[in-house]
């Protein structure tokens, strides 16, 4: 376990464990890197070394006032990236980490990495645009983002209430939950209203390297035809794995499945 500067009084908290392939992940909002409790605790017995990064403004990384959004996550990758120096990564994305790690390929031309996840990622676009008529109406984030000043403990709660296909232990909840609550307020309103303004269909073309889309049928932050299908037809070089028994937590409903794709894609 580490702590990087990313810029003066900014300290990104990161998290190291095992030897071999390397695997970065970057967590969804609002939660942090330990979201991947269940990959950490079994992919590093099979040879592959993961490494977990809490996002400004979540989890045990700082929390400055200031700008939340892909761009300001993206460079801040990099510079995880550039100090740990490493080279042909896995960088996996989850749900808002997916959309990071799609603005990281285009705006850091895919430096560090051999290979791209995107495990119900919040990308490329998720609201209504003028040549995008089936999207999410841009008010649901501007409004969540309103009700995360108001009542951020409401909002956390129905968040993990909606991100399950499979009903899990009341303990695991609170769990995720709380998890959620460390997260700065400011950082969880500010970017989730950034996620609402995100379009980065035009990223998708710089991406060139093998890429694993990992997506619940059943998600509902993301929905599948909205988003899975979407990269799948923008990026080159795909592989799309339907996890059916999945919501948005498919890192916890289908575990093992995942931990199974993670694994044969990194190696």
């Amino acid at each position: 376990m580490t702590r990087i500067e990313v810029e003066e009084d900014v300290e990104l908290f990161v998290r190291d464990w095992g030897s071999g392939t390397p695997v970065v992940f970057v967590h969804g909002w609002p939660l942090s890197h330990m979201m991947f409790e269940y990959q950490f605790t079994q992919l590093p017995r099979e040879d592959i070394r993961c490494i977990g990064i809490d996002l400004r403004g979540y989890g045990q990384s700082s929390k400055p006032w200031g700008e939340y959004d892909v761009d300001v996550f993206a460079d801040d990758i990099k510079s995880v990236l550039d100090e740990l120096d490493i080279d042909d990564v896995t960088l996996v994305g989850f749900s808002m980490g997916g959309g990071v790690v799609t603005r990281y390929m285009s705006r850091h031309n895919e430096d560090h990495v051999g290979k791209l996840a995107l495990l119900g990622a919040a990308s490329p676009v998720l609201t209504e645009q003028p040549d995008f008529p089936e999207g999410i109406d841009r008010d649901t984030y501007s409004d969540l983002a309103k009700e995360c000043y108001h009542d951020r403990a409401k909002v956390t709660g129905e968040f993990t209430d909606s991100i399950f296909h499979s009903e899990p232990s009341p303990e695991l909840k609170n769990w995720v939950q709380n998890m959620c609550m460390e997260s700065s307020p400011q950082a969880m309103a500010v970017s989730i209203e950034s996620v609402g303004e995100m379009d980065l269909r035009s990223d998708l073309e710089d991406i060139s390297v093998p890429t694993l889309i990992c997506h619940g049928v059943h998600d509902e932050s993301c929905p599948f035809e909205l988003t899975a299908e979407k990269l799948d037809e923008g990026i080159a070089n795909t592989e799309l794995v339907r996890f059916d028994e999945s919501g948005h937590a498919l890192f916890y409903d289908e575990k093992e499945k995942l931990n199974q794709e993670l694994m044969e894609f990194s190696n």
